[in-house]
């Protein structure tokens, strides 16, 4: 069966084909100059390719879908969490899921709630396939809507990634003030922007046990993908800060962070800190490159037990989801 890439090549090459037949008959029948020649190959060029993009694309978006699904061994509560939105001091609430087992004795063994933070243009149903099967081995999953995004849209905007770190802050406050999870160990995890907030604001808090990183960011400013013009227009119309000064890069990057950490550890507690980070990254992905993983790995020198690196999948771990939910169950169960 061929491939989409090889499709596409034929796609291209009998639009090439088409196109240049109606410069031809333009130019040397008809006797048009090169601008209108040059204008209805072009269409006919579009024409032709165009569909092919919005059918594959629409069909990858159908194939690729995780549509909601309830286990009825689970009990899944909505839950609000108060943060500050930075209007005349006003407060309002993220949206998040508290999901559970029907089984104490599971519950208590694991005696761990895992903190989920989505990706920029995710919320927190789109992770499901992920934390519903730990939520099932018995640890307690709060999965909650980041600023502006799903049933926390009205919280402030989904841009305002520092303010998501101060957020995430408030929900790890939220926890250790809760009776029924206080006294539970808390890990972490994130994809992309939410790995950026969990590192940056999770891993200089002694109080949360692992963290995982997915797709992770290392230096903001850096790595940002600037060069991707798809990419460039997305962020630029949601209103992502493109280039931050220097202090605020240094809030947004985990490599920044937890180097300023470790300059001021002994190595024996640094050791100790680092070995709590599992570090996931596929080698295609397009936004952010497989260097932020190497950059941020070799500052925490951590084992191969603590890394992995997916050959496929892009930034999005597509058909990966097996492979990420068994290496961060065998990091939590460690």
């Amino acid at each position: 069966m061929l491939s989409k890439n090889i499709k596409r090549i034929i796609v291209v090459y009998f639009g090439i084909i088409t196109s240049t037949l109606i410069w031809n008959v333009n130019q040397n029948i008809f006797g048009n100059p090169f601008w209108p020649c040059f204008i209805l190959s072009t269409t006919t060029f579009l024409i032709i390719y165009t569909p092919f993009e919005i059918y594959f694309s629409f069909r990858d978006l159908w194939f690729d879908r995780w549509i909601q699904f309830h286990l009825e061994d689970l009990n899944i509560k909505k839950v609000k969490i108060n943060v500050d939105n930075g209007k005349k001091k006003k407060t309002r609430a993220l949206t998040a899921f508290l999901i559970t087992l029907n089984n104490e004795n599971y519950i208590k063994s694991k005696n761990t709630v895992i903190v989920v933070c989505h990706g920029f243009s995710d919320k927190k149903e789109t992770l499901q396939f992920y934390y519903l099967p730990l939520a099932m081995q018995g640890f307690t999953i709060l999965a909650y809507d980041a600023r502006g995004t799903g049933e926390s849209r009205r919280v402030g905007r989904r841009n305002q990634f520092y303010k998501r770190i101060e957020d995430y802050k408030t929900v790890i406050k939220w926890i250790k003030e809760r009776d029924d999870l206080k006294n539970k160990k808390i890990c972490s995890v994130g994809f992309s922007i939410g790995a950026l907030t969990i590192l940056c604001g999770g891993f200089p808090n002694i109080q949360i046990e692992k963290l995982i990183a997915i797709s992770s960011i290392s230096d903001y400013k850096q790595n940002l993908p600037k060069f991707n013009p798809i990419i460039l227009l997305r962020y630029f119309f949601k209103g992502v800060k493109l280039f931050p000064t220097d202090e605020e890069n240094e809030k947004l990057s985990p490599l920044i962070v937890m180097n300023k950490i470790k300059q001021t550890q002994p190595d024996e507690e640094w050791k100790i800190l680092s070995k709590r980070v599992l570090l996931i990254h596929c080698r295609n992905d397009k936004i952010i490159k497989l260097r932020n993983f190497e950059e941020n790995s070799n500052l925490l020198n951590i084992s191969e037990q603590n890394k992995l690196i997916l050959r496929k999948g892009g930034h999005t771990n597509k058909k990966d989801e097996l492979a990420l939910v068994g290496i961060s169950l065998r990091f939590l169960n460690s």
